[in-house]
């Protein structure tokens, strides 16, 4: 510290948040009596406009050159503050805050004297931090105009067009043979009731098209990578560079005309995956009649190799050759968007053992017109139309053996299907056992009342075992009542939760993103980044965030256009040099620091001396904790900073 400080301290009222239980007028008068301060004031809501308007006089009237604001977590409002204090003219580093709500005010709301006592100690710290604080600078690094977009349902592909819409170019990757997600198996989606392939008109085209006759595979700015998955991630925000791995199809896109011949000379028969194995399909076969790529794909491990699609090929367009091939792409955006799972039931409610309980999923397949039953729903025991339908819904979701959370869009799928029944056959019997109904969007309530009207029974309560009797299922009911019923049924429906998809755990590894304690990825701020990731320049979008409707997603996705645009429009991004820094006379060249970094920021440059990759530094800290020759500090939580600060809680009060 060589300059004279002159330090300004604003305390927070929050509302009551902190004034409930912290004396903010007494830590104020406190405040204004510690060393080195020469303002202090206390606030209703410093985060608001009057708040920061009061910093901003402050700094110039009373020519403050470091400032403390005691409020909330740096987390929620850091940056706000930084910004104000650089709009007065002073560098946003000799800002500081205290966390006087979550680190106090809070977790002491009944104890008002310790409470105090505590925010003294907080603010005392912040204080004496304050005083070494630095000037830091920023600098500016080119951003490459290429998206990359990781999943190809209607998440993945809104953000691509947009993207694209934007000029950008985007590398779109799916690691299915086709794209379109789950929603293309969903027959008719809420609440538009239209299919769920279909996506939202574009100018200067008025009407709704069906992925199949979208843009998708003819936009030069979109390459389609189907079949294939991202092997690595290195660089930052602006320098991607990806690896992607592509699986063979054994069919060339380009020379396939879908004719059908080699799946009609094919031997082989398995389970239809696509339409949840209620029929089958042969080896090499067309994933389904409105797929993109719309060419057939050849199944592995499946084929025995005979070669008769071979020789059945018109176009010979098959090749049992072919092997996976790898494919580098440098990006300055990535977007990830892969989606969920359907919780597999397995064992719960004798699903795997009766074939007439079957997930909705599976019934979405049923009802599809261009399903595996042309729109009918028939018992997969025997196929005859079942007269008694009841559904369970919540499996897989708010349960302490599955999940704690709910999958928010179950309520509604049930309620569809419910309705559709109905309303195709007014004389069938659907009853939906439920914990709570929860139809949360716009005119979803509609369903609910609906299926009252059209005679759904409601029973509220928890199935606890299906059996089978006499040809009939027999659903054991726990009603909230107390009381215990039972239900006869033709086809029981498990209505399942929405999970992580598969493989999300090994891509966040590989993409160095944070899951939350569901398994979903975690976005940078629940309310004011929910589409931003700990990785700047990666963002996420729809049910790979968590559970969410079609709507939701495609909102999600346009958010990420926007996000993505921001750094490819500019063409740089801008970053602050608060980041770790080597001193090359105490490098031992250890490379400690290098492999320690979650990051990947740090390379060793020559033998000897690591570097700091700046734009891709988040100033976590792990390296400098990490180096035996201490060669390596940040440059805003320098040895004397924090020393300082545990000083400042040490005298406290």
């Amino acid at each position: 510290m060589t300059e004279d400080v002159r330090i300004g301290v604003f305390v927070c009222r929050c509302g009551m948040n902190i004034a409930k239980s912290v004396d903010v007028k007494a830590l104020t008068e406190f405040a204004s009596k510690l060393p080195g301060v020469t303002y202090a004031e206390e606030n209703q809501f410093t985060c608001s406009e009057s708040g920061q308007n009061s910093i901003k006089d402050a700094i110039k009237t009373r020519k403050l050159n470091r400032v403390v604001v005691a409020s909330c977590s740096p987390k929620l409002h850091e940056l706000t503050f930084r910004r104000a204090v650089s709009e007065a003219g002073l560098n946003p580093f000799l800002f500081e805050m205290a966390n006087i709500r979550e680190h106090c005010s809070w977790p002491h709301m009944h104890e008002p004297e310790r409470a105090t006592e505590k925010a003294k100690h907080i603010v005392a710290a912040a204080v004496d931090r304050s005083k070494y604080l630095e000037e830091i600078g920023e600098r500016e690094e080119p951003v490459n105009p290429t998206s990359l977009v990781i999943g190809a349902g209607v998440a993945g592909i809104e953000s691509a067009i947009g993207l694209a819409d934007c000029g950008f170019q985007v590398h779109l990757v799916e690691r299915e043979p086709v794209i379109g997600g789950k929603a293309v198996q969903l027959g008719k989606a809420f609440p538009t009731e239209d299919c769920g392939a279909c996506v939202s008109p574009r100018a200067p085209n008025l009407h709704r098209r069906c992925l199949y006759e979208e843009r998708i595979t003819h936009d030069p700015r979109i390459t389609l990578h189907t079949l294939s998955q991202i092997k690595s991630l290195s660089g930052h925000i602006g320098s991607f560079k990806a690896r992607i791995e592509k699986k063979p199809r054994f069919v060339r896109e380009d020379l396939c005309i879908a004719c059908g011949k080699c799946e009609e000379v094919c031997p082989v028969e398995v389970d239809n995956g696509f339409d949840a194995s209620l029929n089958r399909r042969k080896a090499i076969y067309l994933p389904f009649v409105q797929a993109i790529p719309h060419a057939y794909v050849l199944d592995a491990e499946s084929c025995n190799r005979c070669g008769r699609c071979i020789e059945a090929c018109p176009t010979r367009a098959i090749s049992l050759n072919e092997t996976a091939k790898t494919a580098d792409l440098d990006v300055g955006t990535v977007i990830v968007a892969v989606g969920y799972d359907e919780f597999d039931p397995k064992g719960m409610y004798e699903y795997g053992k009766l074939k007439d309980v079957i997930t909705q999923l599976k019934l979405a397949r049923m009802m599809d017109a261009s399903g595996p039953t042309c729109g009918k729903i028939v018992r997969p025991s025997n196929g005859r139309s079942p007269r008694r339908i009841s559904m369970i819904q919540c499996v897989g979701s708010r349960d302490k053996d599955t999940h704690l959370y709910c999958s928010k869009v179950c309520c509604m799928v049930a309620l569809k299907h419910a309705r559709s029944i109905k309303m195709m056959g007014p004389e069938s019997e659907v009853t939906v056992l439920y914990k709570d109904i929860r139809p949360s969007g716009r005119e979803y309530e509609e369903y609910y009342t609906d299926c009252q009207e059209l005679g759904v029974r409601f029973l509220q309560g928890d199935a606890r075992e299906v059996s089978l009797n006499d040809g009939a299922l027999h659903l054991s009911v726990d009603l909230k009542s107390g009381e215990r019923t039972k239900v006869e049924s033709d086809l029981v429906v498990l209505t399942c939760g929405l999970t992580p998809p598969k493989g999300l755990e090994e891509l966040s590894r590989t993409l160095n993103l944070s899951l939350s304690p569901d398994g979903f990825l975690m976005e940078q701020h629940p309310k004011l980044a929910p589409i931003d990731t700990n990785m700047e320049g990666i963002y996420i979008c729809g049910a790979c965030q968590g559970p969410k409707d079609i709507p939701e997603s495609i909102t999600q996705a346009m958010g990420t256009v926007a996000r993505a645009s921001i750094p490819m429009a500019t063409g740089k991004v801008r970053i602050d040099l608060a980041k770790a820094v080597v001193d090359e006379s105490l490098c031992i060249g250890c490379a400690n620091c290098a492999e320690a970094c979650p990051y990947n920021a740090i390379e060793m440059v020559r033998p000897g001396v690591a570097t700091v990759i700046e734009v891709a530094c988040k100033g976590c800290g792990v390296c400098a904790a990490e180096c035996p020759a201490r060669a390596i500090e940040l440059r805003h939580y320098k040895d004397r900073q924090i020393f300082a600060a545990v000083e400042g809680v040490l005298r406290g009060a």
